[in-house]
């Protein structure tokens, strides 16, 4: 997958239509290993008891009693677990944006000019405008030379 998104996709309805049985304790452990899956390439979680303990910042004995729902809405596989629609919410992030990207990309390459560049520096359309206008300020040697605060000024004198 491409590199992390900044945000998680969260709907509350469908999270507590999906989690209403949850105690409070159980709501804070399903929404730190949610996040903490998020934050990880592969969106998914060590397997191990004292790993998601160490997850949630909870001992070990503590982790065991409260995890039963938890856990039963986390797939197993192999060594690591993964929570099937964080994975799949993960995958519809990563489309949207490489296609965002795409189409980013194909808007700036397909023109030609200056505009077309998103980073491109404006210049002024005239005398006393843009970074680039000329400077005969008092601050200046008289010769024409510039001023080199008048690219902080915008050009103005």
């Amino acid at each position: 997958m491409s590199k992390r998104p900044s945000h998680i996709p969260f709907f509350p309805d469908a999270y507590l239509r999906d989690n209403y049985r949850l105690t409070l304790e159980q709501h804070g452990l399903f929404l730190i290993m949610m996040m903490e899956a998020w934050a990880r390439p592969e969106c998914a979680l060590p397997g191990d008891d004292a790993s998601l303990a160490g997850i949630a910042q909870i001992p070990v004995s503590r982790f065991r009693k409260i995890c039963g729902p938890v856990l039963a809405q986390w797939t197993r596989d192999g060594d690591k677990i993964y929570q099937g629609r964080l994975v799949k919410e993960r995958r519809y992030v990563n489309e949207r944006s490489e296609k965002r990207r795409d189409a980013a990309n194909t808007r700036w390459i397909s023109k030609r000019d200056a505009n077309a560049y998103p980073n491109a520096m404006h210049l002024g359309e005239g005398e006393g405008e843009g970074v680039l206008a000329g400077s005969n300020d008092s601050q200046g040697s008289g010769d024409g030379e510039r001023n080199p605060f008048d690219v902080i000024r915008g050009g103005r004198r």
